[in-house]
């Protein structure tokens, strides 16, 4: 196995996957009507269960930064988080709704039991295997972004629970943002100390989602050293402010 092979596998997996191979035809960004209503009602019920209930009241998850949504509305955005907690996109997502946005994700997810369907209606799209699904994709990827519509991609592309830092970024997300001449909004998960009620439910630390303002790409000579150069200051920016905000340091062994 290569080393991007590598990097594209989950350090942390509870739940066996059924292989998945995509349709010639698939489509992406699913268009149908019916679809989109099924998808605003699975997000609605994510944010009651999995944000309310489960994100800020039994794990405390904190939102910072809000004010930085507004810029969504205004024009092209790729959106970057640090990926350490299974929930992590689904909490960003449903902090966003009920504005549609697409969490990328692993074409194997599909073949989760049962959950694959539940993050395809929630917006998740497969990044394809092939080179022509990924063509494909990417024009698809491209008419999305046109009409402002968010996408989250999880640039450590693996999850590693509650990991301190940010670990080494893939190119995917910043490939798509200079292709599609979109700006980039960061999104860091941070730990806090648990209150005295906060251990009695849970010793694990407390989360905080933090809202970055945007980042605009700059262009370079090729378009290689323009994604490495703002794939390198994301990270940069990211890794700063974890470091600055988040009550941990070192690293914390616990699962999700």
């Amino acid at each position: 196995m290569n080393k991007d092979s590598q990097d594209n596998q989950h350090d942390y997996q509870v739940i066996k996957v059924k292989p998945v191979k995509l349709k010639k035809d698939y489509t992406f960004f699913n268009q149908n009507p019916f679809f989109k209503f099924l998808s605003f009602l699975t997000v609605l019920l994510m944010k009651i269960t999995l944000f309310y209930f489960y994100g800020i009241f039994f794990r405390g998850l904190r939102i910072k930064g809000k004010k930085h949504l507004k810029h969504l509305k205004d024009d092209r955005y790729i959106l970057v988080s640090n990926h350490m907690h299974v929930m992590d996109a689904i909490w960003v997502g449903s902090l966003i709704f009920p504005r549609k946005i697409y969490v990328t994700m692993l074409q194997s997810n599909l073949g989760l039991p049962l959950a694959g369907k539940i993050l395809r209606a929630a917006g998740g799209i497969p990044i394809p295997e092939t080179k022509d699904h990924m063509v494909k994709f990417l024009k698809e990827l491209k008419d999305e972004l046109s009409k402002k519509t968010p996408v989250l991609v999880m640039p450590e592309a693996s999850i590693k629970p509650y990991h301190i830092g940010i670990r080494k970024f893939l190119s995917g997300a910043f490939r798509f943002a200079t292709d599609a001449d979109a700006k980039i909004m960061p999104f860091v998960f941070i730990y806090k100390k648990p209150n005295a009620f906060q251990r009695f439910i849970s010793r694990k630390p407390r989360i905080q989602l933090h809202v970055l303002p945007p980042v605009e790409i700059t262009r370079y000579e090729s378009k290689h050293e323009t994604q490495v150069q703002i794939k390198d200051k994301v990270h940069q920016i990211m890794s700063e402010y974890f470091y600055l905000h988040s009550d941990y340091k070192e690293e914390i062994q616990n699962e999700a």
